[in-house]
């Protein structure tokens, strides 16, 4: 079969629309290629489509002038084609229920290969598989991958992750019947670094891989990085992030200057998450089996260099992911931590222990355009190109920047620059340039927010604020009562328990067990023992609970005013008063109030008329005037308050 040129454009899109769950792609058992569950025709009798060698001085010698401090890392060279599952490979049944179509590429040179379908829609019940021409069974370390109808991203297109492999099978295959799958292969991109290449080619020494004891304090956030491709060809390190909504919306941030046109080829985007070596000190040996395809493009600002695009897919809650906290302080850090990829191999972690500061892009001079924090140099570790976009986190475990560049290598003392979260929360000022509309969607105004773990049960109270009660001394107070809602914003479930100190609070639901993302409703009020609490104001701490792990623990105060049984002139503050004094008063019923001002003939100086007065405390302030505006002279008055059933006095001097 002859190569065939496709003029092959990229239609950009802008989606809004909320993103619509749908099965991530997988290899898992029972989920197998064709060539593993029937008897198909010999591998000799399958099409071939020849892709061209790999010139592999030439590209050797592009990267060596094209790896600076800031360039995107290269990783593959993509070749425009033609195949359709309507003109190109060969179908055939091997059963009465099943037709299987395939098609063998061969990329002569290649470390991995991967593909970029233009076109990908499947019938119900269809599926394609890509897997080394000589597969060496479901589990074969160099990549069996498996899609489904519905795998496709919002333009109906499909990129694939890689292949370790120069020798590879598309196949594909539907129910005998079934509509004609619409397949239309456009891109076979050719791996000549990155994945599958030699040992000894491996990122530098130095670095330390995330499984070794000095990522231990570090787990939760080590799950939320990344590394990724873009349009098949370029790649880098990024993170999932947390948002304020806490509803692990996949938000992966990254640099701009990895792809300046993510707007077009976010959905080209294959994150692999724990790529990582499975061995302290390996250096490699990482997996590529957990994988997620396409994304939707946020935000991005070039001054701080990031990006920030929207995974269209569920992630696997197999996968292990988190999502890493923010803080959006200006601030620099007094030590930090970098999660990255090296080279984009597998997953490192480095260490500055020494003060981070700020200021302009590869630029020493403090605090310069305040766009970058600095990292004078690496104690622990390095980056490498691939490392760019990785996150940088604070001693609190908090992302503040991702990388842009710098110089650090191994068994040298240069700095790196990172892009800063506090310049990039406001960007340019549009939800297309700023990260606030994304993480803070519920606009809080939160200053920073720390990681979620969805696998782990985490509970959520709302309301923050307290409660505040009042009474009469020996009353009845059971109506007084307050709701809070306890939810579970983890991924497993939880068992609460609401108590308070001291007793005369009381919560139902005072224990119980809520399921990954539901909610109840637990009522406090205050129980007979209140009806003893003597005149006074009196507080209870109420506790909420997370029994099963203790994330998301919270209190609350309550707080009662009991009040004296009589009724009476609480305060008269301040008295005596020049300009200005406040009456307090206790009434047993609610009703109109009529309040007056006497002077000591018994004459009125001022009548506020009818005040509304409520059952226990009110309030009255005068300003020392008199019905018509004017400032009474000094001396000694009455106040006279007069409801249904008591009449009140108090008496008030103003002085000069």
């Amino acid at each position: 079969m002859k190569l065939r040129t496709l003029v092959f454009a990229l239609t950009i899109l802008v989606v809004s629309a909320v993103l619509l769950p749908v099965a991530p792609a997988s290899a898992a058992a029972g989920d197998l290629p064709a060539v593993l569950d029937f008897r198909l025709e010999p591998l000799s009798t399958v099409p071939l489509l020849r892709a061209e060698p790999i010139a592999a001085q030439a590209l050797a010698a592009a990267d060596a002038f094209g790896d600076r401090p800031d360039s995107p890392y290269r990783f593959a060279v993509p070749q425009q084609v033609a195949a359709t599952c309507a003109d190109d490979g060969r179908w055939e049944d091997p059963t009465p229920l099943h037709r299987v179509w395939r098609l063998r590429v061969v990329a002569p040179g290649a470390l991995s290969v991967n593909f970029g379908f233009a076109d990908f829609d499947l019938p119900p019940g269809g599926r394609l598989s890509i897997y080394p021409a000589d597969l060496r069974g479901p589990d074969d370390e160099r990549g069996v991958r498996v899609f489904h109808s519905g795998d496709q991203d919002m333009l109906g297109q499909l990129w694939t992750p890689v292949v370790l492999a120069d020798d590879v099978i598309i196949e594909v295959t539907v129910p005998t019947g079934s509509a004609a799958p619409l397949l239309r292969l456009a891109a076979v991109n050719r791996g000549y670094r990155f994945f599958g290449e030699h040992p000894a080619e491996k990122s530098g020494s130095c670095n330390i891989d995330v499984v070794c004891p000095e990522g231990d304090d570090w787990r939760e956030e080590i799950n939320a990085v990344g590394v990724y491709t873009i349009d098949g060809i370029w790649k880098c390190t990024g993170s999932l992030v947390n948002n304020t909504r806490l509803d692990g919306a996949p938000l992966f941030l990254t640099a701009y200057h990895c792809n300046t046109s993510m707007q077009q080829f976010a959905n080209t985007v294959v994150v692999y998450w724990n790529y990582q070596s499975p061995v302290c000190g390996q250096h490699g040996g990482g997996s590529l089996d957990d994988f997620s395809a396409g994304a939707v493009f946020r935000a991005t600002y070039q001054t701080s260099d990031f990006t920030l695009i929207e995974l269209d897919d569920p992630l696997d809650p197999g996968f292990g992911c988190t999502y890493a906290g923010w803080d959006r302080r200006d601030l620099a850090p007094a030590s930090a931590v970098a999660i990255h990829h090296p080279s984009t191999d597998e997953k490192s972690i480095s260490f500055e222990n020494d003060p981070l500061s700020v200021t302009t892009y590869l630029d020493n001079q403090v605090p310069g355009n305040g766009t970058h924090l600095r990292i004078t140099d690496w104690d622990l570790g390095t980056t490498e190109p691939g490392s760019s976009g990785s996150p940088l986190f604070d001693p609190a475990h908090h992302i503040v920047g991702q990388l842009h560049g710098g110089y650090a290598a191994c068994n040298n003392d240069l700095s790196d620059w990172y892009g800063r979260l506090f310049v990039s929360w406001e960007g340019g000022g549009t939800p297309d340039s700023r990260l606030k509309d994304w993480l803070d969607p519920l606009d809080a105004g939160v200053l920073s927010l720390d990681t979620l773990d969805p696998a782990l049960p985490e509970l959520a109270v709302d309301p923050e604020t307290d409660l505040s009660f009042s009474g009469f001394a020996g009353g009845d107070f059971s109506a007084a009562t307050g709701v809070y809602t306890l939810r579970n914003v983890g991924g497993a479930a939880l068992d609460f328990q609401v108590s308070a100190d001291p007793a005369w609070v009381v919560a139902s639901p005072a224990i119980g067990t809520l399921e990954p993302g539901t909610e109840t409703e637990v009522t406090v009020s205050l129980g007979s023992e209140a009806a003893g609490l003597p005149v006074g104001v009196h507080q209870a701490v109420l506790s909420l609970h997370n029994l099963t792990n203790g994330m998301g623990d919270a209190t609350r105060s309550v707080t009662v005013d009991v009040l004296p049984v009589q009724p009476g002139i609480s305060a008269v503050a301040p008295n005596p008063f020049v300009d200005f004094t406040v009456i307090g008063y206790v009434l047993p019923t609610a009703g109109p109030v009529r309040a007056r001002i006497l002077d000591m003939r018994g004459m009125s100086v001022r009548d506020f008329g009818s005040l509304d007065g409520v059952v226990g405390p009110n309030e009255l302030a005068w300003d020392g005037r008199d019905g018509q505006g004017r400032e009474v002279a000094a001396g000694m008055y009455v106040l006279r308050l007069e409801a249904p059933e008591v009449t009140l006095q108090a008496g008030l001097t103003r002085i000069r």
